[in-house]
């Protein structure tokens, strides 16, 4: 991850070192804002996060002198003996502490009062100030060090620091025999080997039909359902492309398309036969002119009859039969 920085803190070693040797347990981190000597300030906001990453890359934190082994010059030097490892961390009311476990002469030097002092080397992020990582620590002798950058910056390197969660609670034996009893519905006095072979019946036992349906049935019943859907939908279109084609609202010809339109949008095709009306009942009425022709026929024989019977000195009407 880039635009981490690195630092180190100065944290004083137990001022009885000298009596009991060198310390299981140090301070390395306090809790919340830290403010260093020369102003600069870090946040441990998120401890229990510190603490899954420790765990998470799965080796033993580095306690060397002086920070050597952050120094690209005295690693070129030769060997950087290691102080101690950083075996475990915990998360007490006053930040975070670590176990140690020391080399013989670091030891020595602490119980000598030969190193007082412990800097602890840390990767933050410098807009947030928040401490993303521990990488390790040193002994030091000069507190004056206080949160100061070191040259090597190794943040590149790094592993995208872990999202903050808090630290999960450790369930005891008593609480887990408690919990799997009430999964099994038991009483809570049940024996562990009792609820084992509970368990293990459990497991074997094929599923309840009452409170199980079988993945081919729902997939069935789905596939059904969805049949019938398209079946009514389909029964559905062709009949208000028939009702449109019989209202005079379309013609024949118009027939696949009204009904692509009414299978893609339904709505479309009711706008469609509401604005446009039966634009086409006009071609199936008869026609008028019709029964005009026969009255104007009928009319025209009625006078020629009558002229022919004046002619012939007849009485109108008698040359019908």
């Amino acid at each position: 991850m880039t635009g981490l920085a690195t630092a180190t803190l100065d944290r004083a070693l137990p001022g009885d070192s000298a009596a009991k040797g060198a310390p299981a347990w140090v301070h390395l981190l306090p809790s919340g804002l830290i403010t260093g000597r020369d102003g600069r300030s870090y946040d441990l906001a998120d401890p229990g996060g510190l603490i899954l990453a420790f765990q998470a890359n799965g080796i033993d934190l580095p306690i060397d002198y002086e920070h050597q082994s952050e120094k690209p010059e005295a690693r070129l030097k030769g060997p950087v003996p290691a102080a101690g490892w950083i075996k475990e961390l915990q998360i007490r009311d006053s930040g975070i502490w670590g176990r140690v476990e020391w080399t013989a002469t670091a030891a020595q030097m602490i119980a000598a009062k030969e190193y007082r002092f412990l800097s602890p080397s840390i990767l933050h992020h410098p807009k947030t100030l928040e401490i993303m990582r521990l990488k390790g620590a040193g002994l030091v002798h000069n507190p004056n060090l206080f949160l100061t950058a070191l040259a090597a910056q190794e943040a590149p390197m790094l592993k995208p620091p872990l999202p903050k969660t808090p630290m999960p609670k450790q369930m005891t034996l008593e609480e887990f025999v408690a919990t799997l009893a009430k999964l099994l519905d038991l009483p809570d006095t049940t024996p562990p080997d009792e609820l084992l072979d509970s368990l293990k019946a459990a497991l074997r036992a094929p599923p309840d039909p009452a409170k199980f349906l079988p993945v081919t049935a729902m997939q069935e019943i789905l596939q059904r359902h969805q049949t019938d859907f398209t079946t009514q939908r389909e029964d559905r279109i062709k009949a208000r492309v028939g009702a449109a084609l019989r209202d005079h609202y379309i013609t024949n010809g118009m027939k696949d398309w009204a009904t692509a339109l009414c299978r893609s949008d339904e709505v479309a095709f009711d706008t469609f036969c509401k604005d446009n009306g039966p634009m086409f009942a006009y071609l199936f009425k008869p026609a008028g002119g019709v029964a005009r022709v026969a009255e104007q026929t009928t009319s025209l024989g009625t006078d020629l009859e009558t002229s022919v019977c004046e002619q012939l000195g007849l009485k109108p009407g008698s040359l019908r039969t």
